[in-house]
């Protein structure tokens, strides 16, 4: 079977005129598989943000309420804000200006860790410990998706039969991600630091984080859901220009024909 290759016209679509050959859809509109791909990505990406609300909020507890772990915290936030950083200008990513600063934003969190138990936050009001929370769950969230994201681009590209699409690798995905992490983590700290779950007795401690969880599980769900169906769209977008599909048998020249 011999290809031919053809350009895909925005906004157009082409119907073949054989009984056997599908309708190619234009490259701006969505077949059934990409549909589902968003889909099943929506899916997912819900369950992962269930993941992260979960992994945030206890790592904010932590911070707040057990001097070690915001030690413990606040090196891990370091470590990984270095690792980040050199990814990130060792690498070709979309925006490194934009990613850099949400790691400095990232090791800017693990310095502010090692004060936290200090006099001047612990007697803080709750409002003004509202915006210090809220730049913790922007930048654990940050770290968690960008490590999850590096790990699985990591994978397709070593581990993959054939090379596949990244899960994140042009621009606007990239903006996706700073926005989608800015939004959740600024949500969970506010949640957190209106809750007053750090000033909260040892006691009652678990039924504040359940509280918070009750509120940062659907929040995480939605807006996880959104970013990732719309990441998955962003990918079929782009995916390719060119499409190629079957020659029929009067459009083969033969050598007598030249």
């Amino acid at each position: 079977m011999r290809l031919s290759r053809q350009e895909a016209m925005p906004g157009a679509s082409k119907t073949s005129n054989g009984p056997d050959e599908e309708r190619t859809l234009c490259i701006d509109g969505l077949e059934n598989s990409q549909v589902l791909n968003m889909a099943v990505a929506a899916l997912i990406g819900a369950l992962l943000g269930v993941i992260i609300s979960f992994t945030v909020n206890c790592t904010l507890v932590e911070i707040s309420v057990n001097a070690f772990f915001a030690v413990y915290f606040g090196v891990l936030f370091v470590i990984i804000s270095s690792w980040m950083l050199y990814r990130v200008y060792s690498g070709e990513h979309p925006r490194p200006i934009l990613l850099g600063t949400f790691s400095a934003m990232v090791m800017f969190s693990g310095i502010l860790c090692f004060v936290l138990e200090s006099n001047w936050v612990v007697n803080m009001s709750r409002g003004a410990k509202v915006p210090l929370y809220s730049i913790l769950g922007i930048a654990v969230t940050f770290a968690l998706l960008f490590s999850i994201i590096d790990l699985v681009n990591y994978c397709y590209g070593s581990f993959g039969a054939t090379p596949g699409k990244a899960l994140v690798e042009t621009e606007e995905q990239v903006l996706l991600i700073v926005a989608t992490a800015t939004v959740l983590g600024f949500l969970f700290g506010l949640v957190f630091g209106l809750l007053d779950v750090e000033d909260q007795p040892y006691n009652k401690l678990r039924e504040a984080l359940v509280q918070q969880e009750h509120i940062c599980y659907p929040i995480g769900a939605i807006v996880s859901a959104v970013a990732s169906a719309f990441n998955q769209y962003l990918r079929e977008k782009n995916s390719q220009e060119y499409h190629y599909e079957s020659v029929r048998k009067d459009d083969v020249l033969d050598d007598e024909d030249f």
